[in-house]
């Protein structure tokens, strides 16, 4: 069930075009967010930061990536259902293991055993709460912002080498955990990935084709409210405030979310506001957009994250947090005639 969407190659705005979906997701705990894909399976975790799950477990949903049946539901060990919990990047290793963040617990490995039974295990975490810098008496790592909140982590990338790279969209943070896990270790801290009343830092993030720098997201810029940001940062042991490369800005309340990478270099920019797939080129300027027709079934209703199918097609979360409406949660599958980055997924031990 592909979705016949337009790209526009002359400028940024979008034509609408029919949409369709690949598959429906369960409205508790509802609110996919992170999303990957291998071989006939579709993987989705859930829920996003910052909603109400309703006290139900936080999950992996399992589809058919052509049929869209729901084939398993992981659900998550550990929680305290009581308080805020969320799950929110997923990536795959190349053995198929399943890396997800979640919000309390860390980043959790899943690995499939017989009879489609998964095993959990703590890969890294939990994040640390990070104080806010003192400006008469800075801290060697403290958090850029103007608000003390706990740690939002957001969105995990995969490097060739194995290490994992976790983005803090309240702490103005990017961790590094190093390959075969361990304590997530602080990265790089800035105010630039700070976001408008430090609830909408940085977000996406993923590897450049080169494997040498990281590209991120900041959906609402705390220096400009309104826009929203990608940055360029070279992937070094020890990345400083002047590495940083703004590479492109969005400039009227779109909210960049999560990224793909495409066959070509591309980088693809969920806008989970305006309900658009940007193409921006990795030096930046966008190539186009993808939206869908506002008399879709399901159209894009606040897309999250993406991952490509190899064929051509991009499956994409729905969050819908602006809409409401919940029968928009769903996996929509786009036609973009990209098949994504050829870079094999890394093998940890």
């Amino acid at each position: 069930m592909a979705v016949a969407l337009v790209l526009q190659t002359q400028a940024p705005s979008a034509a609408p075009s029919h949409c369709d979906f690949l598959a429906r997701v369960a409205e508790t705990p509802g609110y996919p967010d992170g999303i990957t894909f291998r071989k006939s399976r579709v993987y989705v975790a859930g829920p996003a930061l910052g909603v109400d799950a309703g006290g139900a477990p936080s999950e992996i949903a399992v589809f058919h990536a052509k049929s869209g049946a729901q084939l398993d539901t992981i659900l998550i060990q550990g929680e305290d259902l009581a308080a805020p919990h969320a799950l929110t990047g997923l990536t795959i290793d190349f053995h198929g293991r399943l890396y997800a963040v979640s919000s309390q617990l860390g980043v959790l490995r899943f690995s499939e055993k017989k009879h489609g039974t998964w095993h959990q295990s703590v890969y890294a975490g939990p994040f640390p709460d990070v104080p806010l810098c003192d400006p008469v008496n800075p801290a060697e790592l403290c958090s850029s912002t103007t608000l003390e909140l706990p740690p939002m982590p957001s969105d995990i990338a995969l490097a060739k080498d194995g290490s994992a790279y976790v983005t803090d969209a309240a702490q103005a943070t990017i961790y590094r955990i190093p390959p075969g896990g361990g304590a997530p270790k602080i990265w790089l801290q800035s105010a630039k990935l700070a976001g408008f009343y430090d609830l909408q830092g940085a977000r996406g993030i993923l590897v450049s084709a080169d494997g040498k720098s990281v590209y991120v997201t900041v959906a609402f810029s705390a220096d400009a409210p309104w826009e929203g940001r990608i940055y360029r940062i070279p992937r070094v042991p020890a990345p400083s405030e002047n590495d940083i490369t703004l590479v492109h800005v969005f400039p009227n309340f779109e909210a960049p979310w999560g990224m793909g990478l495409g066959e070509d270099g591309a980088l693809f920019v969920a806008l989970s506001i305006t309900n658009e797939i940007a193409i921006v080129k990795p030096t930046g300027g966008e190539l186009g957009r993808f939206s869908a027709a506002t008399n879709d079934e399901i159209p894009l209703d606040g897309p999250a994250h993406m991952a490509f199918d190899g064929r051509g097609g991009l499956y994409v979360t729905n969050q819908a947090v602006a809409s409401g409406v919940l029968e928009h949660f769903a996996v929509v599958e786009v036609d973009v005639k990209d098949r994504g980055s050829k870079i094999p997924p890394p093998m940890l031990p």
